[in-house]
Order: structure tokens, then C-alpha cells, then sequence
């Protein structure tokens, strides 16, 4: 196996370690949806919320169904191991599509997927339904790449199977099968009328118009027919969602996740601009980019095919390749380990007051089961230090080694359990439901909080799927635009209670709610996360302080 390959395989590792055990907090809608359809079928009303006879299109239900059975064989491990096999599907993808790209080239091919995924890994793994869409992405540009002189006659029915599969799990997305077409089909038409760029793909303009009829066609294999084609029209462009929602916000350079990246591409396409690009790839990497600025849950698109051109600029790159020595491995061998002996006790160093002494305890005996095999692997580089080829594979699994001598004690101190939920909202659904039978309920939660008590059953005023609360997609209210007018003070609470006839709320440290029911007595305090003793301060630290209100007036 070649450096670079061993690069991929440990920046997948290294980021899924720490971030592949996540639980998005759009899991627990995911789950009710998918609980639901196992149970009772394919809703057409909105069967969890408060409000009554909200037209309801379940866009996700096959995804959330499929989550829902991994859930109920595995738990929130069974999650976790979504993540993990999504994250590994889309490296392997990301990777053969960059060696149909760059021409077969691994070098290039394995160091630009360590960095992309890096980046995609560390943003966007989690499990959501745009990983399930991702996926169908790539395979949809995969297919197309492998077939550039001409089409093979099985690929329509692959794209027919394709935009089945998407708009039953992700309607949303469902367009974008057809966006993405349009850089290879442009490239047939006008690439080759252009000095700037090359044309590789000459198909007929009726081969064409066959793969998107057929994919048209198959659209329609869904329950809801063209409302889940056209749902994409009714659920973006608003502004209420694009003020609470944060990925829909346009993309800001100045976070490391998004600004590197970018930065990176800028610059090595510099290196090349002398160099030709195919259509099809200009026009991936300004569609994208265009998408991403103007709202950064796109940027994940923009990592998987904006940079595919950059692979095509350096397909012709190779590593120098120089010869070993003995006194160059043991310079570097030594080099690189004491850098990760000294940033394993820095670390430890760092956070010992704050780790537990398990904790403690699992970091040195990793460090000294990594180091023994450091020492192994150095031992028998030393013995065989004479022959070229054994000195060669030999510095590989040294260095493989000193990366594991890093980075698995600092696994020890740093990693945490999959946590699905906050202590503190458990234990307000367990109140409530201690308290009142669910369907006597009628909770008032914010944007982020609704989700979870729905999963309980609790019948709440909003959840995270911002779209069902818009007029266009369930006919009746704006429940946003109202919500929006609450928590920026252009709504008196009192009058929002009038309204809506809560008998609980639910209010977080961010909420105005949180700090003016304090002060009214037609408001009973049940439960103040800052004043349970059973959670640590780690806990009350970690997610947003809570108050859970009864509405009990006075008058009374």
C-alpha cells in the first residue's frame, strides 16, 4: 500500500473517531417518521405537531424508515454505525471517481479524497438524509464518467433506478439529479466551440433527451407523485426559514472548515491555469460554488464535485521517487516521534484535572501498548536496514506506528459515548408525561427542542422541519413568521398564549420566554435545569440551561 493510501485510511479514522459518534439532533424527527410509516403507512396530514390538519408530504420517508429498522436492531449504536458506513461509502466513491478523473493516477487520486473527506467527514456525516443524496450523486457521476465515448445502453435503466431511489429518500434533492446533467450535456453541445476549455463528451442530443425522460418517469415512482417531484419549489426561498435556519445562511470564509478548503482549490488551480478543463468540470465547480455562497449546506456538494477538476489539472503529477537510506529513516523516525511523544503529554497535561481517572488510566495503557509496537516496528527496520525494498516498507509501518502512538491516547482522553439527548430534556418529557396523559398536552418548544418531544409523543408547537410550518406546503398558517415575531419581541407572550392555548412550555436560556415567565405568576415552574443536582456541571455545560412551565393562571 502506498503512502498516500495510508494518508486516506488514517484521515478517515482520525475524523470519524471523533466526530463519526455524533448524533444529529434531526434524528429524532427522522425516527418518528420512520416509526410512524412502519406502524400506521404514508401520512398525508401532519400527525405530530399540535396544529390540526396541516397538510403533510413526508419527503424523507424511506430514509427515515430505513434509520427507523437501524434504530430498533442496534440503538443509537446502530446510528452510529450509519455514519461510519456512509462516511467509508462516500470516501470509496469520492476515490474511484477521482481515479476515473485524474486517469488512474492514486496519488493524486488518494491525497485530494484525504482532504476532501477531512472536510466533508468533520461537516456533513451524520445521519441525514443529504449523506443518502450525496451518495446518489456520485454514483450518477460515476456512471456518466465511466462512459464518455458513448452511452451503454444499460444506463438508463441505472438512472432510472437512481431517481427512484432519490425521491423516495430525499424528494428535495430530486431535481439536482437533473442539475447535474446539465455540465455533460452542455459539454456535448458547445464544449468543443470554445478555446478555453475541452470536449469529451459528444453524445447525440437523443440520447440525452432519453436518459432525463426516463428519469422524469421514474420520479413519479413515489407516494405522493408530482407534489414530491415539485417540493423543492414550496420549501426553499423563504424567509423565514432562511433566517432561523443556520446552514441555509450564505457561506462565511472566515470559519477554517469552509475558508481552507476553498482557499486550497483557488490556489492549486493556479498552479494550472494554463491548462484546458473540460466544460463539464468548470460548470460542476461554479454550480456549486454558487449554491454554497448562497446557503452552506451546499458546500458539501461543492467538496464532493467542485473539485473534481482539480484532480483533472494535476492527473499527470507523480511522486519523485527517491531512494532511502538508513540514516534519513532514523532522522525522520526519531523527528516524527518525538513530536508525538510531546504532544501526547501536552495534551494529557492539558486535561487532566478535568479527565477522570479511567480516563487517565486508558491513556497510558494505550500509550504503552502503541509504544511497544512503535518499538517493534523500529526494531525490525533496524534488521533489515540493508535492503532497499524492506527499508521502503519498513519507514511505512514505522510511521503508521508513530501516528497510532499519537493519536490513540489522545482517543482515550477525548472521546465520548454517543449521547442522543440532553439529560435535561429526558427528564422534561418524563415530567410532562408523569404530569398529563400526551394527547391532554400542548407544549410550546423552540426551533430545536420540538423534535425530541414529539418522539415522546408530546404534541408541540415546532420542530426543526421548518418547511411544514410555512402556508405553502401545509395550506394553512405561517407558523414561522409567527414564531419569528415572538422570539424578536414583535409578539406580546401573552397574546402568542391566546392564541395557541398552551398547557406547557418549554424555554431555553436563548428564548425571551425563558427569562419574562420567570415573572409571571400564571406560569408555574416544573422543572429548572440549572438547579438539578443530578447533573454534572460538564452536563449543564454541554446544551443549553432549560425551564419547563405549567400554565396555571391566577384567575384561575
Amino acid at each position: 500500500m502506498k503512502h498516500a493510501q495510508v494518508i486516506l485510511i488514517l484521515a478517515f479514522i482520525v475524523i470519524m473517531a471523533f466526530e463519526g459518534n455524533f448524533v444529529d439532533n434531526d434524528v429524532w424527527f427522522l425516527l418518528n417518521h420512520g416509526r410512524y410509516v412502519a406502524s400506521f403507512g404514508i401520512p398525508h396530514f401532519e400527525p405530530f405537531t399540535l396544529h390540526e390538519g396541516f397538510h403533510f408530504l413526508m419527503q424523507q420517508w424511506l430514509f427515515a424508515l430505513g434509520l427507523w429498522q437501524l434504530y430498533c436492531m442496534g440503538g443509537v449504536y446502530g446510528l452510529v454505525f450509519f455514519s461510519w458506513a456512509a462516511g467509508a461509502a462516500l470516501l470509496l466513491l469520492y476515490y474511484r471517481l477521482q481515479m476515473r478523473v485524474t486517469g488512474g493516477n492514486e496519488s493524486v487520486s488518494s491525497l485530494l479524497t484525504a482532504v476532501v473527506m477531512f472536510f466533508a467527514c468533520w461537516l456533513y456525516i451524520t445521519q441525514r438524509p443529504q449523506v443518502a443524496s450525496a451518495l446518489i450523486f456520485l454514483i450518477e457521476i460515476y456512471l456518466l464518467e465511466r462512459q464518455r465515448a458513448r452511452m451503454a445502453r444499460t444506463l438508463p435503466a441505472a438512472f432510472f433506478v437512481l431517481s427512484a431511489l432519490l425521491i423516495n429518500l430525499h424528494a428535495a434533492m430530486w431535481p439536482l439529479l437533473f442539475v447535474f446533467l446539465l455540465p455533460y450535456l452542455l459539454e456535448s453541445l458547445v464544449g468543443g466551440r470554445f478555446r478555453w476549455c475541452r470536449q469529451e463528451f459528444r453524445w447525440p442530443l437523443r440520447q440525452w433527451l432519453l436518459l432525463i425522460a426516463v428519469s422524469l418517469l421514474a420520479g413519479l415512482c413515489n407516494p405522493y407523485g408530482t407534489e414530491a417531484m415539485t417540493y423543492t419549489a414550496h420549501s426553499y426561498g423563504s424567509a423565514e426559514i432562511n433566517a432561523i435556519v443556520g446552514e441555509m445562511l450564505p457561506l462565511s470564509l472566515k470559519y477554517v472548515a469552509t475558508g481552507l478548503p476553498l482557499l486550497l482549490i483557488l490556489i492549486s488551480a493556479g498552479f494550472y491555469t494554463r491548462k484546458a478543463l473540460p466544460l463539464r468540470y468548470q460548470l460542476l465547480a461554479l454550480g456549486t460554488g454558487t449554491m454554497a455562497l448562497q446557503a452552506n449546506r451546499s458546500f458539501f456538494l461543492f467538496l464532493l464535485f467542485g473539485t473534481l477538476g482539480i484532480g483533472y489539472l494535476f492527473r499527470d503529477w507523480q511522486e519523485q521517487q527517491r531512494s532511502s537510506n538508513w540514516p534519513q529513516v532514523r532522522r525522520w523516525g526519531l523527528l516524527l516521534f518525538c513530536l508525538a511523544t510531546g504532544m501526547d503529554l501536552m495534551i494529557f497535561f492539558k486535561v487532566r484535572e478535568t479527565a477522570s481517572v479511567v480516563r487517565q488510566e486508558a491513556f497510558f495503557f494505550l500509550a504503552v501498548v502503541s509504544l511497544l509496537f512503535v518499538l517493534l516496528c523500529a526494531v525490525q527496520l533496524f534488521r533489515r536496514r540493508v535492503q532497499a525494498a524492506a527499508l521502503a516498507s519498513g519507514n511505512l509501518r514505522l510511521t503508521t506506528a508513530i501516528l497510532a502512538f499519537f493519536l490513540l491516547p489522545l482517543f482515550a482522553l477525548k472521546w465520548q459515548p454517543p449521547q442522543m439527548v440532553s439529560p435535561a430534556l429526558a427528564r422534561s418529557a418524563d415530567i410532562l408525561l408523569a404530569e398529563e396523559q400526551p394527547s391532554a398536552l400542548r407544549l410550546y418548544t423552540g426551533y430545536d427542542e420540538g423534535n425530541y418531544m414529539e418522539f415522546r409523543g408530546i404534541p408541540s408547537y415546532l420542530d426543526t422541519r421548518a418547511e411544514v410550518f410555512l402556508p405553502a406546503l401545509n395550506w394553512q398558517e405561517d407558523v414561522l413568521k409567527e414564531y419569528l415575531d415572538l422570539i424578536c419581541g414583535r409578539l406580546d407572550y401573552r397574546e402568542f398564549q391566546q392564541r395557541n392555548h398552551f398547557t406547557h412550555l418549554l424555554t431555553t436560556e436563548d428564548d425571551l420566554l425563558y427569562t419574562y415567565l420567570a415573572a409571571d405568576p400564571d406560569y408555574v415552574l416544573l422543572y429548572d435545569s440549572a438547579e438539578d443536582d443530578s447533573l454534572s456541571e460538564v452536563q449543564q455545560q454541554e446544551k443549553k440551561s432549560i425551564r419547563l412551565y405549567a400554565y396555571r393562571p391566577a384567575a384561575q
